[in-house]
């Protein structure tokens, strides 16, 4: 089920979203770098930031495209009438979605640590936290897609994306003072505040700041959880009896 979703997502622009964009945006932080006079950590923590930040609108562009393909496709029968269960086409949906944007990530955060390390300066960073970054920035964004794919297949493709756009500046705000003592309740802030934290935690911190950073990481992975959780039992229960109705309907 798995290999026809990604057949059917071949020839869309679903899939070269994942690609294209995490190389662009390699290819000019990498030539910015070069020339700017940031430290290391701080070109590391703005890179970091930026992908954070812009990954709720790519989200949100992404499955609203991806519900739009399945409305066009016979009004959704695919997923509500084709013999398998509702539940069934629906993992299979999101994990295909799920997987594309694993892939995206770990080319956008692993190709700028290879590219940083070859052409912008051979730093000390060692593989590991790329990894790390990696799964924190996916894990976090677990369920933004099963709120995304809930607009898009309920909404449209426009609700989608003006969502993820608004996400995304919001995830900007709240970097900043704004987002202290709220950030763990508001899902499009967790990439950015848990990557946050563990590069400041990577790039050698005093204690006593780390102290209170670990307090709120503790307390910030607990909210995921249980919010990621409710939001993925939520969608299956909406999806459940879901009808294809849309809003432009």
């Amino acid at each position: 089920m798995l290999c026809a979703e990604f057949l059917k997502m071949r020839r869309t622009w679903i899939l070269w979203i994942h690609i294209i964009m995490p190389l662009a945006g390699i290819g000019v932080f990498l030539l910015y770098y070069r020339i700017s006079g940031w430290s290391s950590w701080g070109k590391i923590s703005g890179y970091v930031e930026v992908v954070s930040i812009v990954c709720p609108s790519l989200v949100g562009f992404v499955c609203g495209l991806a519900a739009d393909q399945e409305k066009q496709a016979g009004h959704f029968q695919n997923l509500l009438g084709d013999g398998r269960s509702r539940a069934a086409n629906l993992t299979v949906k999101l994990c295909s979605l799920l997987l594309w944007n694993l892939t995206a990530v770990l080319l956008t955060i692993g190709g700028f640590g290879t590219g940083y390390y070859l052409f912008v300066e051979k730093t000390a960073v060692p593989g590991m936290f790329y990894i790390i970054v990696t799964g924190m920035i996916w894990i976090s964004q677990i369920f933004t897609y099963c709120f995304h794919l809930f607009l898009g297949m309920r909404f449209s493709k426009g609700i989608s994306i003006g969502a993820g756009i608004v996400e995304s500046l919001l995830a900007a705000l709240l970097m900043t003072g704004l987002g202290e003592g709220i950030w763990q309740w508001i899902p499009c802030a967790w990439a950015g505040r848990f990557t946050g934290m563990y590069v400041k935690y990577a790039a050698g911190v005093d204690s006593e700041t780390w102290g209170l950073a670990e307090a709120q990481f503790k307390t910030g992975g607990i909210m995921m959880g249980v919010i990621t959780v409710a939001g993925i039992l939520l969608l299956y229960l909406w999806f459940h009896f879901y009808e294809g109705k849309r809003m432009e309907d």
